[in-house]
């Protein structure tokens, strides 16, 4: 009787346990790694409009050349609520990579070539025959202004985004995301006004950009940015002797202010007034 009181102090089911740990083991990794797998996969799904942007940063950060029609409306009506489905109508092309570009106008006839050098120097072309370069130290006002209204520099628009404006989705698809950035009231010298902003989340390139320009904090123009093609460009292309036959005329630093300040004018003339007769 007590071989058999002995006996039954052992559990019958303590094998089976034991045999099912390495099972309950094997189903705890699995959930871990499912979970894993989600907490990776969480950022892309449910990411701010900041992450969004900071991603795009990091990606216009490499040398691609990408090309950009521009529209200029010299309207300040605020933004529609969306960017528009169609393409924009071109007034120029622009081709950006980092913080040198080159644009192609049309003219009274004649196609207007200008741009800025990977050294920061502006230059612009009239009729193929002549131009002017101004170094990155040398730059009149009234040349920058052009510069910051009809180009396209990313990384400062980027940058200034995170920094200056309130971001929000204005439309979200599998991978383009709109996003809608309104100046904070604290911002007193934005040159820009309300920005709206298509990404394409896969490959992290801009599709379309439309922004207001501002000046004593009232809408000067409208521009719009809309992605044409992306394909490389030599060095040489953002620079100025490229888009010139080899024997036009030059003014550089050192052939006289005076006769570049014209030359400028002119530039400045025709790219205000294309259809206007000299």
């Amino acid at each position: 009787y007590s071989e058999v009181d002995h006996s039954s102090k052992t559990p019958l089911v303590q094998p089976y346990r034991l045999l099912a740990q390495p099972w309950i083991w094997a189903s705890s990794a699995t959930v871990a790694c499912l979970l894993l797998i989600s907490m990776l996969l969480l950022p892309n799904v449910v990411a701010s409009p900041a992450e969004v942007v900071q991603r795009t940063l990091a990606e216009y950060r490499t040398a691609i050349d990408r090309c950009y029609a521009v529209k200029v409306e010299a309207e300040g009506r605020p933004l529609r609520k969306r960017l528009p489905g169609r393409a924009v109508p071109a007034d120029s092309k622009l081709w950006v990579r980092g913080n040198s570009f080159v644009q192609f106008f049309d003219s009274s006839g004649d196609q207007l070539v200008w741009g800025r050098d990977a050294q920061g120097a502006v230059w612009f072309t009239l009729s193929g025959k002549s131009a002017a370069i101004f170094e990155a130290n040398e730059i009149p006002d009234v040349l920058q202004d052009v510069c910051d209204l009809r180009t396209l520099d990313v990384t400062t628009l980027l940058e200034s985004l995170l920094r200056d404006y309130d971001l929000k989705y204005t439309d979200r698809e599998d991978s383009n995301q709109t996003i809608l950035a309104s100046p904070r009231p604290e911002v007193s010298n934005s040159k820009y006004g309300t920005v709206e902003i298509e990404i394409d989340t896969r490959s992290g390139l801009i599709r379309r950009v439309s922004l207001e320009r501002l000046r004593a904090k009232r809408v000067l123009v409208v521009i719009s940015f809309s992605l044409e093609e992306i394909q490389t460009r030599e060095d040489s292309f953002y620079e100025v002797r490229t888009h010139l036959p080899p024997n036009a005329d030059v003014l550089e630093r050192g052939t006289g202010f005076g006769r570049r300040s014209d030359l400028l004018r002119e530039f400045l003339r025709m790219l205000r007034f294309p259809n206007a007769t000299p």
